[in-house]
């Protein structure tokens, strides 16, 4: 193990012990610095102090050769900050060869969601079919909180709180939030929770475990594809329908963020622009003079 490998491994500990970091977030600075690594170790760098801002700028190239978008790129440039701030602070090396650097510029996506009149549609459908009543649960629990998939995953009976309409969710950085449940989701949780003890998982796999985000990913797929206009579904894409059409109907955007459980309101502010979109739609639609 060479110096660079080292001072990365103390980097992981110290996530691990201190920063309460997500699993998500932690398998891709892995994944980042592990490239990085690759990069250095061609080019024949192995000690910390070798490593300059040209290396940085070097290491982009290297990765504007693979292909890679620019947001692929800001994040290994992410995880390289934060691994540099960490050996800063640490008087681990001389400077930061990360000062300056700036990140490359994202394109302005307009974000995607489902129609609200098909997808209500749909999990009515659903609701009336047999032998599926779990994968409905789910698909009403994404819609109707926007949660995101290792939050529903990780979700125990002692984190609803029916008496209140209330659902307790741990979210990225061990961060807490609270969110309403809406009547029907009430009454579909108060079925499940006949089934399970205290400390149990809410929703489950036929033998009793843990669920999986595989799980959730297929049978959104499984249930939702036809709904959408590319016919390209995904969990994440219940959480950005959630939030446009909360935003649709007049919620405001700060409420948006603490039911996502953003951390900055600049996160939350995509979907503005989704939300500028419909009323132009609708204004053309409508109105006499459009």
């Amino acid at each position: 193990m060479n110096e660079i490998e080292n001072y990365i491994k103390k980097f992981f500990e110290y996530l691990n012990s201190y920063r309460k970091f997500s699993k998500n977030t932690l398998v891709s600075y892995q994944r980042d610095l592990n490239n990085f690594l690759s990069f250095l170790n061609d080019n024949k760098i192995f000690e910390i102090n070798r490593i300059s801002k040209r290396t940085i700028q070097r290491f982009m190239i290297y990765l504007n050769d693979k292909n890679l978008n620019s947001r692929t790129v800001s994040r290994h440039l992410s995880a390289l900050r934060t691994f540099f701030n960490f050996l800063t602070f640490n008087d681990l090396i001389d400077s930061n060869p990360m000062e300056g650097i700036q990140n490359p510029k994202l394109p302005k996506n307009i974000v995607k969601f489902l129609d609200e009149g098909y997808l209500n549609q749909t999990l009515n459908v659903l609701q009336s079919k047999e032998n599926i009543f779990q994968d409905y649960v789910i698909l009403e629990t994404l819609y109707s909180t926007g949660m995101r998939v290792s939050e529903i995953c990780n979700l125990k009976k002692s984190d609803i709180d029916i008496e209140n309409g209330l659902i307790k969710v741990s979210g990225k950085g061990n961060k807490v939030r609270l969110i309403p449940l809406t009547e029907r989701l009430k009454n579909l949780l108060l079925e499940i929770l006949k089934y399970r003890n205290s400390n149990d998982y809410i929703f489950q796999t036929k033998k009793g475990g843990k669920l999986y985000p595989e799980y959730i990913e297929r049978l959104v797929k499984k249930y939702l594809s036809e709904i959408s206009e590319d016919g390209k579904v995904y969990p994440h894409l219940i959480r950005h329908t959630f939030a446009t059409h909360l935003l649709n109907r007049g919620a405001d955007i700060r409420t948006i963020k603490e039911l996502l459980g953003h951390q900055s309101l600049e996160t939350t502010t995509i979907y503005t622009h989704v939300s500028i979109e419909h009323l132009k739609n609708i204004y053309k639609k409508t109105h006499p003079k459009s």
